[in-house]
């Protein structure tokens, strides 16, 4: 395969086995019908799109997605090795792709046709989605009288011991904290704080926090009944007109 980094566009494809289309979704398609292929493969490296944008007459198609964080460069180039790569192609290039993974030292992915949207949204919750909610965090202490850079270094100790858990035990024994416990008193004491901060934190305490308790059921860590009281009392929190 042939590795070519600069020069007029079509030069790259004629001199490549390989292409990669690192544009932008929207230009995705564009780009790709502007080029003439002959026989080489046109990859894209998008989340969301499909692979079916690429209208490459002559070329095979595929695309290629690091499920990694691009936001800080060198980080990312750190955390690719043991990343998952979603992969989408036919073969023969499924199978040079899938090499590539390996050779990354990543974790192969594979996405089934009509699925990236769904793949890549998901894909939020456990990156985009943490950082705010970890902004959330920062907030409520800062409103407290926590600095920020301390509130920042104390909650992403903490996110990085839940993670840990997460990896080694799964989501639901990973679970900690007075809902895991049952606890609902305390639950009612951060509802009671967080609406007196700003009923928006409350809201959205309310909404997070119900996502946790079939967890903490699965977990054992309280009885049916329990679990059925703290979800009855967080969906009030939910609502603007609370309590």
């Amino acid at each position: 395969m042939a590795s070519r980094s600069s020069g007029d566009a079509q030069q790259v494809v004629d001199g490549s086995d390989i292409v990669f289309l690192t544009v932008p979704d929207h230009a995705i398609a564009a780009v790709c019908e502007s080029l003439r292929w002959n026989g080489q493969s046109a990859v894209h490296c998008s989340g969301a799109a499909e692979v079916s944008l690429l209208k490459a007459a002559g070329a095979s198609i595929g695309g290629l997605h690091p499920l990694v964080m691009f936001a800080d460069p060198e980080v990312s180039a750190r955390n690719i090795a043991g990343a998952a790569i979603a992969v989408e192609a036919d073969e023969p290039l499924s199978s040079k792709l899938r090499a590539m993974v390996q050779a990354l030292g990543a974790r192969l992915l594979v996405i089934p046709p009509g699925a990236r949207a769904a793949y890549h949204g998901g894909a939020h919750f456990a990156a985009a989605f943490v950082c705010a909610s970890v902004t959330t965090g920062v907030d409520i202490y800062r409103r407290i009288g926590i600095s920020e850079e301390d509130a920042l270094a104390a909650l992403l100790g903490l996110l990085r011991g839940a993670t840990d858990a997460m990896a080694h035990s799964g989501p639901a024994r990973a679970m900690a904290g007075s809902i895991a416990r049952g606890d609902l008193d305390t639950v009612k004491r951060h509802v009671e704080a967080l609406e007196r901060l700003d009923p928006r934190l409350r809201e959205f305490y309310c909404a997070m926090a119900l996502k946790t308790v079939p967890l903490s059921l699965a977990a054992g860590g309280m009885s049916a009944a329990r679990a059925e009281e703290i979800r009855k009392f967080l969906e009030k929190g939910v609502g603007a007109d609370f309590p």
